[in-house]
This record gives C-alpha cells, sequence and structure tokens, in this order.
C-alpha cells in the first residue's frame, strides 16, 4: 500500500507549501470571515479550504499518475468518477462562498456532485441491512442509494462545523479510520485487498493527509477558516471513498453523530417558529472565553449547554474524541467482531 502512503504526503505537502501564500492573498483580497466564538471576533482569512481541494485533487492525480507510467495500467474509472466529484463538489462550495445561497439550495445542490459517480455506477448494488439482510438494489443502487448518500455526508459535513479544528479533525479522524480497515482487513479476513477497497484507500488518503495539513492552520486559535470550498470536497471525499469501498456499514456507524446533529437542527429549527424567537446559528461566547448556548440543539452545542466552562477549544476536543471513539471502535467491530457473529 505505497500508493497510501504516497497520496497522504503528496496532499499533506501541498497544504503546507501553499498554505501561508494563501492566507496572506486572501487576507490582501479582503476575504475575511469573523471567528465568532471568541470574545473579540477576530476576522481571519476565510476561504482557505480551496487549498485542501487542490491538495486531495493532487494526491490522487500523483498515484493516477504512477500506476499510468510506471505500472502501465490503466486508471481505473471509480478513481476519476471520484475526482470529478470533489471537484464538482469544490466549485459548488466556491459558487456558495461568492453567492451566499439561501439554505433549501444548499442542501440540494450537492446532489450535482454525484453525478459522476452515478454516471460510472460506482459501488456494489449489493448492501447488508441491520435487521433485514442482504438486498441487491440494482440499477436503484446507483441511482437512488448513490445520490442520496452522497448528498447527506456533503451536507452534514457542512452543518457539523463552524469552530476551529472541527470540521476537518473530524475528517480526519474518518479518513484515517477507512485506511485503517482497508490496510487492516487482508490480515484480519485473511484474503486480498479488493481493487474497490484500494480506490477507497487512496481517496481517503488524500483527504486524511490534506485535513491533517489543514488542521495545522485551522486549529485553534484558527489563522484561517475553510469555508464551503473546503467543507464541501471534504464531505465529497468522504462519500466517494465510503461508495467506492462498499463501506456502508461503516458509513452508517461512522455517521451517527452527524446524524444526530441533523435531527437536532430540525428539532430547534421547530422550536424556533414554536417559540417565535430569533434564529441563533452561533453560540455566544462571554468574556473568559466560555460558550453560551440556547440549548442542546446541535452537536457542537450538547457540551456547552450543560457545561458553562465549556470553552470553544475544549469542547473540539471532546467532539474530536468522541468521533474517534466512534470511528476506530466501528473499524474494530467491522474487523473483528462482525465477522466473528
Amino acid at each position: 500500500m505505497i500508493s497510501v502512503l504516497i497520496a497522504i504526503l503528496a496532499a499533506f505537502a501541498v497544504v503546507v507549501l501553499f498554505m501561508p501564500g494563501a492566507i496572506k492573498m486572501l487576507r490582501e483580497a479582503r476575504m475575511i470571515g469573523t471567528d465568532v466564538h471568541k470574545p473579540e471576533k477576530p476576522e481571519i482569512p476565510k476561504g482557505g479550504g480551496i487549498i485542501v481541494l487542490f491538495a486531495i485533487v493532487f494526491g490522487l492525480l500523483l498515484v493516477m499518475g504512477i500506476t499510468t507510467f510506471q505500472d502501465q495500467a490503466e486508471v481505473r474509472e471509480g478513481l476519476l468518477a471520484a475526482l470529478v466529484s470533489i471537484l464538482m463538489a469544490g466549485l459548488i462550495g466556491l459558487l456558495d462562498d461568492t453567492f451566499d445561497f439561501r439554505n433549501r439550495i444548499k442542501i440540494i445542490l450537492p446532489i450535482v456532485a454525484s453525478i459522476p459517480m452515478i454516471a460510472i455506477s460506482v459501488g456494489n448494488p449489493t448492501m447488508t441491512i441491520p435487521f433485514i439482510g442482504t438486498v441487491n438494489f440494482g440499477p436503484f443502487y446507483a441511482l437512488l442509494i448513490v445520490p442520496l448518500m452522497m448528498t447527506f455526508i456533503v451536507d452534514s459535513t457542512n452543518m457539523y462545523g463552524g469552530m476551529n479544528g472541527l470540521e476537518v479533525g473530524l475528517s480526519s479522524i474518518n479518513a484515517s479510520a477507512i485506511i485503517l480497515y482497508v490496510v487492516l482487513s487482508p490480515y484480519v479476513h485473511g484474503h486480498m485487498i479488493t481493487t474497490a477497497q484500494t480506490d477507497a484507500g487512496l481517496v481517503a488518503a488524500a483527504l486524511f493527509g490534506a485535513s491533517l495539513a489543514f488542521l495545522i492552520f485551522n486549529r485553534f486559535p484558527a489563522k484561517v477558516l475553510p469555508g464551503d470550498v473546503g467543507r464541501l470536497p471534504i464531505g465529497a471525499a468522504m462519500a466517494s471513498a465510503l461508495i467506492l469501498g462498499n463501506m456502508d456499514r461503516l458509513a452508517i456507524i461512522l455517521y451517527i453523530p452527524f446524524l444526530l446533529n441533523f435531527l437536532l437542527y430540525i428539532v430547534y429549527r421547530v422550536y424556533v417558529k414554536r417559540k417565535g424567537i430569533e434564529y441563533a446559528k452561533f453560540a455566544t461566547p462571554r468574556e473568559d472565553g466560555t460558550l453560551e448556548v440556547v440549548g442542546p440543539f446541535t452537536m457542537y452545542w450538547i457540551f456547552p449547554h450543560f457545561s458553562k466552562n465549556m470553552t470553544e477549544k475544549r469542547n473540539v476536543l471532546l467532539l474530536l474524541l468522541i468521533q474517534a471513539l466512534i470511528a476506530y471502535g466501528a473499524v474494530t467491530f467491522l474487523l473483528i467482531g462482525y465477522p466473528l457473529g
């Protein structure tokens, strides 16, 4: 799996090398966002996710190039579909950052990024559903399951963020879980790694390298914000990897917190409408840096709601710890527990 390591290192290097210059250019171009969870409300460059997008693409293209020129092998269609989907998600994110689409449009637009995956009919139409069993969806898998899965993961990734280091921290953990599953699977199950799993590992590797490097600049206190141009490709890369690798069970477990975050958002919308109060998108920082929230209406509001001493940094660390326990626990269960019944 030397190609996985190459993808990680290449994507990591692109972000580390080019992000400082990008931060300077974004500041000079007055592409500025407000870091709302700090009492002083500092203004910092926004849109650094464009480098994350380029890093993911570069990591994948480098591996594809090595495959083509050194191994004299054809590039697999699934990787090309994933690459186009990630690029399309980045374009949608860039348009959203520029024109600030309404929420309804934001939710629907990511379905466009699934078109390349649908066109190539990526993934295995046979899925194992808990309490139901194995189901073959046939053509409906590509036409229904793939776009729904892609849209949910992209949208939920975009929604489950807004604090320093949260988005890329979560993506680093989830991508590393996919890599671990791909690398360890042959040793545990005693069979060769499949082509689909290899492709999934490569996409996850490029995402992991880019996310981990961006975390250097986006962790508390953030020097740059990702913007939708960064969040949407991150979600598209995760969705592409999970679909390519036919990792439906892993996907379900990884995105339990993201689903809970979405459901809490719906509850909050209903709560706001019934109470006739103003919708608050962000937590309010107190003078000492602790966070005040309306209620436990998002995943990242739960800890501040129950603890008055919760700061942004501590909150993000706890959320990342929970995701790490879920992600690596899922890998352990699927590799060891699930095969043993």
